[in-house]
């Protein structure tokens, strides 16, 4: 973990009280390409996640820097929860780090949870190329947000990823077992899909007059 994370984290564990066992954190990064199907048309992307026991207390996650575009003043998604929120360019890795402090709000990420969360997934969304499926986040919370060139797909760096949870009992701060990623992107509907194969496979056999 670079000295940006590791200086983030420091501040957000400075309210741990005790050390206890967390859950897990997993990540989406979520595609939506200007044309749908069309992967060399850019699009925007966003991070979503959602997280066992109280939720979300700090994240750190990272891209490779040549797949993406990321505007700090309007990507971040929650400032009011996240009062920590940085970003950065090491390498080619493209680090994004947000955490709370000053207020700590339970069950940020968590499905079925206290914390309000607005984010529905995208009932179109499916899995990415070959990635996990870590089941659906609807409930859980979107983090940030950026677009990506024509010609690029963004893409997850192999290292650079660590978050921190709030547990029962006194809202402990402690580290997550594990950061799970994966990559879904939106696809045209089946129906839409059926319906144009249908409209190509008429169009040459209609009568000319």
């Amino acid at each position: 973990m670079n000295r940006l994370a590791a200086f983030t984290f420091a501040l957000v564990c400075a309210f741990s009280s005790q050390v206890v066992t967390a859950g897990d954190i997993d990540l989406s990064l979520n595609l939506e390409f200007n044309t749908l199907g069309d992967l060399n048309s850019g699009g925007t992307w966003t991070v979503v996640g959602k997280s066992d026991e109280r939720g979300i207390a700090g994240i750190v996650f990272s891209l490779e820097n040549s797949t993406v575009n990321f505007n700090p003043s309007t990507g971040f998604l929650h400032p009011e929860i996240f009062d920590i929120q940085n970003s950065g360019l090491f390498g080619l890795r493209f680090e994004i780090v947000e955490g709370q402090f000053a207020a700590p709000v339970l069950d940020v990420g968590v499905i079925g949870g206290t914390w309000a969360s607005t984010y529905v997934d995208d009932p179109a969304l499916a899995i990415f190329g070959a990635n996990p499926d870590l089941g659906s986040f609807s409930g859980g919370v979107d983090l940030a947000t950026g677009s990506f060139d024509p010609g690029v797909v963004p893409t997850w760096f192999s290292s650079g990823f660590g978050g921190n949870q709030y547990v029962d009992p006194g809202a402990v701060v402690t580290a997550a077992n594990n950061v799970f990623t994966t990559v879904r992107s939106v696809v045209p509907e089946p129906t839409t899909c059926a319906m144009l194969c249908i409209a190509l496979v008429c169009i040459p056999t209609r009568k000319r007059r």
